[in-house]
Parts: structure tokens; C-alpha cells; sequence
């Protein structure tokens, strides 16, 4: 118990002499909220990363979108009702009907339709800069996440994995 104690201990002092604003990355890739799915899809193989945050036409974080996201969209393909709403978010209630020639024309082109807002989870999890990196580890650890996003104003401007961390423990 006594060296359970003293560890945390030790931690609590290694994460308290490090600012939030030294341990995270500064280097974040965005995506935007109103790409299409195939444009999300080139970017995260161009860039070769697994997932990003995502941000708003004014820079806001709204969201976070992975491979997975990416895959769940492919397997499911969009029903009629799912094309429906689509079209009225993009055209509004004035739209008019839909044919069910176009209804399918739209199924076959759906990764060129659909945006990211629509497969991203919007909750993320993020932390303001100011906050301490003890902070962000208790974080890490009770939202079970591996990432944190840090925010300044709302405004992304860093992120924090758990590798982060590891890495500083490790020095």
C-alpha cells in the first residue's frame, strides 16, 4: 500500500511541474463539420491518421470523427427516410418531393452527400489550457478516453493523449 501511496505521490509531482500548455501538441489536423465523407476519408489516408476533431465554419469544436465513424457509415447504407432528411437539411422545406430515381441516385453517391456532421460524435471531451496537467490526467482517466482536446476561448488550440503522458513520465 505504502508504495501505491508513494507513487501517486510521485506522479501528482512530476504532472504538477508541467504546464498543459508544454505537454500537448500543437500540430492538430481539423476537419471540417461539412466535408463529405469521401473528402474525410482522403484526408485521414493522406495524412495517415486514425481520427480528428472537428470544427465549425468559425473555428468552433463540435465534434470528433474516426475510422470507425468512417466504416460504420459504409456498412449502413441510407434508407429512404435517412435521403429524406438529408436533402431537406440541404435544401429546406421547400425541396419538393423526392423521385425514387433520385432517391437511388442519391444512395449510390452517398459518401458525396453526406458530411461529417452527420457520422461524427459530437461530445468532446476537452479541457481549457489553463487548467493543469493533473487535471487532464484525472481526465484521461475518468472519461476513459485517450485524448483530450484543449481549448483557449472555445477555440482549439491542442491536444493531450495518454501517450503524451506516458512519454513525460518515462523522461
Amino acid at each position: 500500500m505504502d508504495i501505491q501511496v508513494n507513487l501517486q505521490s510521485d506522479l501528482r509531482e512530476i504532472l504538477a511541474q508541467i504546464t498543459l500548455a508544454e505537454a500537448m501538441s500543437k500540430q492538430v489536423l481539423t476537419v471540417y463539420e461539412g466535408w463529405s465523407i469521401k473528402r474525410l476519408s482522403q484526408f485521414f489516408i493522406k495524412h495517415d491518421i486514425s481520427g480528428a476533431p472537428v470544427i465549425a465554419a468559425d473555428d468552433e469544436l463540435v465534434g470528433v470523427v474516426t475510422q470507425s465513424d468512417i466504416i460504420r457509415f459504409e456498412s449502413n447504407e441510407p434508407n429512404k427516410q435517412d435521403i429524406i432528411k438529408l436533402v431537406r437539411q440541404h435544401y429546406g422545406p421547400f425541396g419538393g418531393p423526392i423521385s425514387e430515381a433520385e432517391v437511388r441516385r442519391i444512395q449510390d453517391r452517398a459518401k458525396d452527400y453526406c458530411t461529417v456532421n452527420s457520422i461524427m460524435t459530437p461530445i468532446v471531451v476537452s479541457i481549457d489550457i489553463n487548467s493543469s496537467l493533473e487535471q487532464a490526467y484525472n481526465m484521461i482517466l475518468t472519461q476513459q478516453v485517450h485524448r483530450l482536446f484543449i481549448t483557449q476561448n472555445g477555440l482549439l488550440v491542442g491536444v493531450l493523449t495518454a501517450m503524451d503522458i506516458l512519454r513525460i513520465l518515462a523522461q
